[in-house]
């Protein structure tokens, strides 16, 4: 993760659990067209920034996302703000109604319902005999639609959605749909995030004070020629003279074997570090414990860190 305070402090509010469920706010003038008023305050980032860092949150599998809310919106303004509006399929007139279909079941015949009244009496229009029980003469099939300017009837009608903001009238599939998500966060890999913070933090503490120049995740180009990723790259100038020290950290559920131990001492030698420092978490393998002796690199496993401070800053003597 960078070094930007202000992400640093976000993190550090995860861990504390100010933030176990985050949820959007809807603003249509956003890119992203939602918010996160409470991070981008806490933070003092803009909407921005901050949906771009919750992007990154997911992918880095720190935050949990899932389905909260859908939104139909104007695509014009992007105002959530629409009125359902129905109008003739053949005019276009909005002046339509909604009316009873019926169906005769001796003749089959299907019409308006007002066809088949005559007073208190159902009478099929078509053969003329009554109608008395739904279900055992007659069904109601459901409504249609009749204009009442030009008299056409339709099944359905034509639906638009009218945008008072902009004023515009919309078809449907011209409607923008926005998906809302909520975030949870993802406890076991915060908590592997916690063991990996915690000794980082405290390290670049103790390299400070003592005066040197740190730089972290930073990429160096080697004497090979090869780029390397390096966890933390800490140098000190003393005269004529430079101490380098190039510092790893390795987590896995278990032990750390042999393979993280020659990779970092290749990436120290390849930058010409007088030190190298491995913090395993919570251990190294018996095999790494041989390759961290042979290649005298200075191991912190988890057991150390209560005494990380004088540990370390005897080991950078």
């Amino acid at each position: 993760m960078g070094r930007d305070p202000k992400l640093l402090k976000f993190l550090d509010l995860i861990l504390d659990g100010g933030f176990s469920d985050i949820r959007p706010v809807f603003d249509p003038k956003t890119e992203k067209l939602v918010r996160y008023p409470e991070i981008e305050q806490a933070l003092e980032k803009n909407a921005a920034f901050v949906s771009r860092l919750i992007e990154d949150l997911i992918r880095l599998g720190y935050l949990k996302r899932s389905f909260l809310s859908k939104m139909v919106i104007c695509p014009v303004c992007n105002s959530p703000d629409l009125r359902y509006q129905t109008f003739c399929h053949k005019c276009d007139s909005p002046y339509i109604v909604k009316i009873k279909m019926l169906e005769h079941l001796f003749c089959n015949y299907v019409g308006k319902e007002e066809e088949f009244q005559n007073g208190q009496r159902l009478i099929c229009p078509k053969c003329q005999k009554e109608l008395f029980i739904i279900g055992d003469d007659y069904n109601s099939p459901g409504y249609n639609y009749r204009c009442c300017e030009c008299g056409a009837i339709s099944p359905t009608p034509k639906e638009k959605w009218f945008c008072p903001k902009c004023e515009n009238l919309i078809e449907r599939e011209e409607l923008k749909d926005v998906i809302l998500f909520s975030y949870k966060v993802n406890r076991q890999e915060i908590e592997r995030l916690r063991r990996e913070r915690l000794p980082r933090e405290r390290i670049i503490n103790i390299l400070k004070k003592d005066g040197y120049e740190v730089e972290e995740n930073t990429r160096q180009v080697g004497r090979s020629g090869a780029e390397h990723e390096i966890d933390i790259l800490a140098t000190k100038y003393s005269g004529s003279t430079t101490h380098r020290l190039v510092i790893g950290f390795s987590i896995n559920e278990t032990e750390i074997d042999s393979e993280d131990v020659i990779k970092l001492y290749a990436k120290g030698y390849d930058v010409n570090a007088q030190d190298v420092i491995l913090v395993a978490i919570p251990k190294l393998s018996p095999d790494a414990e041989n390759f961290a002796r042979h290649y005298r690199i200075k191991v912190f496993e988890e057991k150390d860190l209560e005494r990380l401070e004088e540990e370390f800053a005897s080991a950078t003597q």
